[in-house]
């Protein structure tokens, strides 16, 4: 059953796409648009632009364009009808149930929901009697019970079918459920529950979507790991998901930092404190694909992980890694034997924020640990340490920032900062030689970027007249007759015009037309309609004021001012081809003739010019 089209459009105008495209990757305002690195494939200087006003995207570098339903489709991989509901559920706006037997779900969205389902069975649980010794063990490490029912803990029962027996009664089959993570096949071929007599940690998306589920064992004695967590899934994948994100997310944003820490238990205790800039690893160690994940959403990081041997070695490895993706990485010291949750519950709030506020950074940090290690105490071990230094220095993309550091490196140790550069370029060489490729920071697509849009084909001119006839197509009744035919001179502008003729005949707004139809975008014609109705970058501040003044200009006046322009063009263009025939022409009756022909140029290009100059 298709969905209604004042629905599509009432999800499409509760939608501020902007919001909806910051969750992915940061935007900077740019008059009326705003613009930021593309979403869809890998790039350095920012070629992806919102148009908020008409809720549409385009990307100048790869091509891909649309609407925020195709935004959803394309990044998160759903179908049509799976995005509609995501935006509608998001906007709050209810869907009309369908029946069963037309509803038809991708098998991605029924591993969606099977997970949801287990969640939800799991939370459950946990205030059930059978969760009592759970329940009473989350809230003796400091857990209120708004924070389990907030990040929707859970309880697994000690017992072999609970989840196979309930989610197989809701009609999940149970190669859904093994595929989804939740099942485990014994080598005689039967299923049992993964979880049981566990505490539930449900791991959502960036959109809040529950993936994968993390589990701590209750009792101490038995001989089993403390934590497992969901095997790999089309869904889950530990290395590229970070615990709290999801809760976390709009914290990120506006305060500009994360808090990072090891578990679930330091993550929950952090949000429940009221720092819910906290997300934790949990599970795995700190990967860059987690780290360029967190990089949409803040540049400084905090690390705060256990104050022990382990803990000082997964900082840092975590800051080398933090620092090669342009973090600004701060370390956060605790005493000896704690980590975030612990400190938390004996010290309390203000003793975490004083910490957090002693923040050590990074350089100091390292020289700390050799320190503390005694390593400082000889040459050598200075050595090793100035060298560590500068390996992490040598990271950081931001070149500019090596000259500071370098600087004090070297005021730290009395050593000429000479020396110090000369170390830095053979790091950097020898980084150059033995690194191995990195994905990119961002999902990529298979088609290659557009050297030059064909837009760029256009006369400035032709440009600004499609794009007038294309967003306000009611002025196409103020054109003369033959206009804007007469005056476009390239073959690619007459096309496009016939397009947007044809397009504005059938729809009211042939925009959000284009934004609306993927068939129509894979076209060349539909791509650089798309590019028009969007306002790209330019250095000229002429260009910049017209963009900003975008909503409030007057689009009748930008197509007679530029249809003048191009009559003018299209004069000037003529003469040069009537003179050079004239100097051709072998008689006097010739000549004659295109003489009377550039006398009628001249005195049509004088009237256009003083059009121009009363305007």
């Amino acid at each position: 059953m298709p969905f209604p089209e004042r629905l599509i459009e009432q999800i499409r105008q509760r939608t501020d796409l902007v919001e909806l495209v910051s969750e992915v990757v940061p935007l900077k305002r740019v008059g009326k648009n705003y613009a930021g690195l593309c979403p869809f494939h890998a790039e350095d200087t920012p070629s992806f632009y919102v148009h908020p006003d008409w809720g549409i995207f385009k990307c100048f570098g790869c091509g891909k364009g649309g609407n925020a339903i195709t935004f959803v489709m394309e990044y998160y991989r759903m179908s049509f009808p799976e995005a509609v509901r995501f935006l509608a559920e998001r906007a709050g706006i209810e869907l009309p149930e369908e029946p069963t037997e037309e509803r038809e779900l991708s098998h991605t969205q029924q591993l969606y929901r099977a997970l949801q389902a287990a969640a939800r069975l799991y939370h459950s649980l946990l205030f059930s009697p059978a969760g009592t010794t759970a329940y009473r063990y989350a809230l003796g490490r400091g857990l209120s019970e708004q924070t389990l029912r907030q990040f929707q803990l859970g309880y697994a029962p000690n017992a072999w079918d609970t989840v196979l027996t309930e989610l197989r009664r809701q009609g999940f089959s149970e190669a859904l459920l093994l595929e989804a993570g939740l099942l485990v096949r014994s080598e005689q071929g039967t299923l049992y529950d993964r979880f049981r007599d566990r505490l539930i940690f449900p791991i959502h998306d960036t959109v809040g979507r529950v993936v994968g589920f993390g589990a701590r064992r209750l009792r101490e004695e038995e001989p089993t790991p403390k934590y497992i967590n969901s095997p790999a899934t089309p869904l889950y994948d530990k290395s590229k998901l970070l615990y709290g994100l999801y809760h976390a997310r709009h914290a990120l944003r506006s305060s500009g930092y994360a808090l990072l820490v090891e578990g679930y238990m330091d993550a929950l205790a952090l949000h429940q404190a009221g720092l819910d800039t906290a997300v934790a690893t949990a599970g795995t160690a700190l990967s860059r694909d987690q780290l360029r994940l967190l990089r949409r959403y803040c540049q400084q990081l905090f690390v705060v992980y256990d104050a022990d041997s382990a803990g000082q070695q997964a900082t840092l490895r975590a800051l080398e890694l933090a620092l090669a993706e342009g973090f600004d990485v701060r370390i956060v010291v605790l005493p000896a034997g704690e980590d975030p949750a612990s400190f938390l519950q004996s010290q309390g709030k203000e003793a975490f924020l004083m910490r957090l506020r002693s923040a050590v950074p990074f350089l100091e940090f390292v020289l700390l640990e050799y320190q503390r290690r005694g390593a400082l105490d000889t040459p050598e071990g200075q050595v090793q340490a100035v060298r560590h230094a500068v390996r992490l220095i040598a990271t950081i993309p931001d070149r500019l920032l090596h000259e500071f550091l370098l600087r004090r490196l070297a005021a730290r140790f009395a050593l000429p900062e000479s020396l110090l550069y000369a170390e830095l370029q053979a790091v950097g060489a020898n980084q150059s030689s033995t690194a191995s490729p990195s994905p990119p920071p961002r999902p990529s697509t298979e088609a290659a970027a557009p050297a030059l849009s064909p837009l760029k084909e256009l006369l400035t001119e032709e440009r600004e007249i499609l794009r007038a006839l294309l967003l306000q197509p009611h002025l196409r009744h103020q054109l003369q007759p033959g206009e804007p035919e007469s005056v476009l001179l390239s073959e690619r502008a007459r096309q496009l015009w016939q397009l947007i003729q044809e397009l504005t005949q059938r729809y009211a707004e042939p925009v959000l037309t284009i934004a609306a139809d993927p068939q129509l975008q894979q076209s060349t014609e539909g791509q650089l309609l798309l590019e028009l109705a969007i306002v790209q970058q330019s250095p000229s501040p002429r260009w910049l004021e017209y963009v900003q003044e975008f909503r409030e200009l007057d689009w009748g006046a930008v197509l007679r001012e530029n249809l003048l322009r191009l009559r003018l063009r299209g004069i000037e263009q003529r003469l040069q081809q009537l003179r050079a025939a004239q100097a051709q022409a072998q008689s006097w009756v010739q000549q004659q003739q295109l003489l009377h022909q550039i006398q009628e140029l001249l005195d049509e290009r004088l009237r256009c010019q003083q059009q121009l100059e009363h305007r």
